[in-house]
Parts: structure tokens; sequence; C-alpha cells
């Protein structure tokens, strides 16, 4: 074969091999323009069945409140001073009864803390300070270890307690503010106990600060 031909067999190459990354690269984004609402809908009913499940007895759940979106944003200052590392409130929302009164808090909360990466869950609390329930929407830890804090066992152990501070033991939890440990997931019990105290801090502030008229309950 000739140089030209060679040269010229080559640039068919190339321009073939150019237009079928073209026409995937279209394709792609044809199919991300198609599913991306779809995607962004699931996730947002998962959020919403997440809320409802950390506090069935609310009838609704507010998301757009002015107050509580500052305090979501300045959230992180407040965790970084009470010692709550790589953990975040990503967004909270107000938990009213049919009459449209204050019962508490939702919030999702992230630690970056799992031993299979990060965590996001909800959370919901009472006025009086108690925790309705937490529920997972994103947990990826070790089968049959760290994912059994998706088992009702380990969540339901988190309703109802009142306590500023939560801890877990291994040895069997006997008091207000203690939790048992996962067996053989240590890591995974300390990040989420750490994201649950992130949201009593925060919930606490949001309490004190009277965010959704709650020091008018």
């Amino acid at each position: 074969m000739s140089e030209n031909k060679k040269i010229a067999s080559i640039l068919k190459d190339a321009l073939v091999l150019c237009l079928i990354t073209l026409v995937a690269a279209v394709l792609l984004g044809f199919v991300n323009e198609m599913t991306k609402d779809r995607i962004a809908q699931q996730k947002t009913e998962k959020k919403e069945a997440a809320y409802r499940e950390v506090y069935p007895e609310a009838a609704s759940i507010v998301m757009e409140d002015a107050a509580m979106a500052e305090k979501v944003l300045s959230s992180g200052e407040l965790l970084e001073e009470n010692g709550f590392e790589r953990i975040s409130i990503d967004e909270a929302g107000l938990a009213l009864d049919a009459s449209g009164k204050l019962l508490g808090y939702v919030m999702t909360i992230t630690t970056k803390k799992g031993y299979g990466g990060a965590i996001t869950m909800t959370m919901g609390y009472r006025l009086d300070g108690a925790i309705t329930g937490i529920a997972f929407i994103t947990l990826n830890e070790t089968p049959g270890f760290g994912m059994r804090a998706n088992e009702a066992e380990f969540k339901e152990q988190f309703v109802g307690k009142n306590a500023f501070e939560l801890i877990y033991v291994k040895t069997g939890a006997t008091a207000e503010n203690e939790i048992d440990a996962i067996s053989g997931a240590t890591i995974t019990t300390k990040a989420v106990t750490s994201a649950v105290n992130a949201g009593l801090c925060f919930s606490a502030d949001m309490v004190v600060s009277g965010i959704g008229g709650a020091g008018n309950e």
C-alpha cells in the first residue's frame, strides 16, 4: 500500500471513530435528558418516604421556610463548634399536625464517617427533645455487618430517646442516652450515632431560635 493510501485509510478510520463517538455522545445526552427528571423525582419520593417514616404522626412536612433555610446554611459552623466533623445538615423541614401546629422538625444528615463511605439519613425531632425516628437514604456498609443499621432492631432504639447526646455501648444499653452497638460494625454504629447527635445539636438550636414558632408552642 502506498504512503498516500495509508494516510487516507488512517484518516478514514479516524473520521469513522469520531462520528461514532459523536453519535454516542448525542444519544447519551438524549437518554440523560429523558431520564433526569424521573431520577430526580425518585430521589424526592425516597426522601419524602424517609421523612414520613421518621415522623409518622406529622400530617404534613413543610420544607419552604426562610428562617429554617438560613439555619441549614449556617449549620456547618454550629456543628464544627460542637465537635461534629465531616457531618452536614443537608436540609430541614417543619413537621406539622392537621391544624398546622408545629410538632417538631425533620432533617437530612450526611456523615462521611461510614465504613463504606458517606451515609445519608433522615431524622425526626419532637419539640420536647425526643427523637421520633431515623431512616436511611444512602447506606453502603458491609452486608451482614454495617448494613444491619437499616434493620428495625437498630433503628428503633433511637425512637423516643431524649438526651443531649447519645453514646453506643457494647455491653447492653441500660441508660436513656445509650444505644446498643451493632456487633462487628463499630465504625457504622459510631457514624450513625454521631450523625444523630449532630441532628440533636441542630434541632436544639432550631428550638432556641424559635424556628417555625417553637417558642410559642
